[in-house]
């Protein structure tokens, strides 16, 4: 900001001492003067522009710019909304419980619909028993992984000797066998699980396939050790040698090796034909629907543990609105108190700045009186004796919105003291409205059951 001037600095852009040596050869000043000369209008016209002029203009900015920060506080519409907390409440969980509510209306109708599903398949099919399946069917499949990947290198290595590319080969004449083997085998559990049906053409049906599945898997088998066979005989016509060996003596086969190769493979069909058949239920489809109806069951209970988990959220995010609150409440009050003192201290500074601009303005009288005397060698006449008075009329700085201020600060000050009982009220009021919201979804919860004969009452 623009400060007081010192006297040396004001003298010399003044340039007093060639004004009095051209007011001495001009005649004046007189001792008996009454009227302002044109020295005395420039003193002036320094002080109160140049000097006062500049401080008061940036005085008033400075009291400006407190005013512009302190209209942007909302003390009063924050404590507002701290007591009418309920308003608040409403509109967060009203939104949020509706969909909650929505949801658990549907998942009750989901659970509900295949609960009715499975009683239906049960009584057509005649069953009272629970359905008998493992939790999990990836330990399943990992054992069936297992057991294609260990046939795979037992008999890559009886193929490899006959093979053109060695165990390359024989690895992949060995991996093709066990994927036959697999396929054979789910087929098979396919159809004895078919068996166990109610139906009596299907279970004929079923019964038909698995003997055809079953002579197939065999027929293959003896193929496979012919195949190897034929392998040490000649590699390039061994598949010709093998099928004509299996149609004409089928059991013909004199390799050891062969005969161990024909074992792992009907070992390998056995397990992974148990394994396809206990990953389900023995009745085909029972599985399937007990599924969906204990998924569904136990998506209905985690729907509710969600919506109290989603209320429970509400609460936390209101808890924090409300503390976040609290806080801007109490800096906006602690920012407002200090931003009226420091205006109070720019309108302290201005006086003093008067003052100070007061002092100069003599100054500069006595400096002029004073060498003006040594040039004219008599008593100093009496010039400036009547601008001691024009200070009164210097600008004076705008304090409408200060004043303002200090009336809201009294205001402010009482919100502040009924501010913590105000907070606590405001965190009563959300949590007690979240036990009843809780209460609300148990009662709901209570009668959908009821109504969708999820339980008994």
């Amino acid at each position: 900001m623009t400060s007081i001037p010192a006297i040396k600095t004001a003298i010399s852009a003044l340039k007093i001492e060639q004004r009095v040596e051209r007011d001495v050869k001009a005649g004046i000043p007189e001792v008996d003067r009454r009227n302002h000369t044109e020295s005395e209008e420039s003193l002036r016209a320094y002080v109160v522009r140049e000097v006062i002029g500049r401080v008061h203009e940036n005085r008033q900015t400075e009291l400006d710019k407190e005013l512009a920060d302190r209209s942007e506080v909302d003390i009063r519409q924050l404590f507002q909304e701290m007591k009418n907390i309920e308003s608040l409440v409403e509109k967060k969980v009203g939104g949020r419980l509706a969909s909650l509510i929505g949801g658990l209306k549907r998942s009750a109708q989901d659970y509900s619909a295949v609960r009715m599903d499975l009683e239906i398949f049960r009584h057509r099919n005649g069953l009272t028993r629970e359905a008998v399946y493992p939790e999990s069917k990836l330990l399943h499949y990992s054992v069936i992984f297992f057991i294609v990947i260990l046939e795979t290198l037992l008999n890559a290595f009886f193929l490899s000797k006959g093979s053109e590319l060695g165990l390359v080969g024989g690895f992949f004449q060995a991996f093709i066998i066990a994927l036959i083997n697999l396929g054979l085998a789910a087929f098979m559990a396919f159809s004895l699980r078919n068996c166990f049906h109610q139906n009596l053409a299907r279970k004929t049906f079923s019964a038909v396939l698995l003997s055809a599945v079953v002579t197939l898997s065999i027929v293959f088998v003896l193929g496979v050790g012919h195949y190897r066979e034929a392998l040490e005989q000649d590699p390039f016509t061994a598949s010709q040698l093998a099928i004509n060996s299996l149609r004409v003596t089928p059991l013909a086969i004199e390799d050891f090796n062969s005969w161990v190769m024909m074992v792992v493979s009907i070992i390998a069909l056995a397990l992974l034909s148990t394994k396809f058949f206990v990953v389900d239920d023995r009745y085909p489809g029972y599985t399937a629907v007990t599924r969906r109806m204990r998924n569904l069951q136990k998506a209905w209970g985690e729907s509710f543990e969600d919506a109290i988990e989603g209320v429970n959220e509400v609460v936390d995010e209101l808890h924090e609105l409300l503390a976040e609150k609290e806080k801007t409440l109490r800096a906006q009050f602690i920012q407002f108190k200090a931003s009226i003192e420091r205006s109070e201290e720019i309108h302290r500074h201005y006086q003093e700045d008067i003052v100070k601009a007061q002092t100069l303005l003599d100054e500069l009288i006595r400096y002029y009186q004073s060498y003006s005397a040594r040039m004219m060698n008599r008593r100093a006449a009496y010039f400036g004796e009547l601008l001691r008075f024009e200070l009164d009329k210097i600008p004076r700085l705008n304090t409408t919105g200060l004043e303002q201020h200090q009336r809201d600060l009294s205001v402010f000050e009482e919100l502040m003291a009924e501010l913590d009982q105000v907070y606590d009220q405001s965190i009563a009021t959300v949590n007690q409205r979240c036990d009843e919201i809780q209460q609300s979804l148990t009662a709901l919860v209570d009668k959908l059951e009821l109504d969708h004969g999820l339980r008994r009452a």
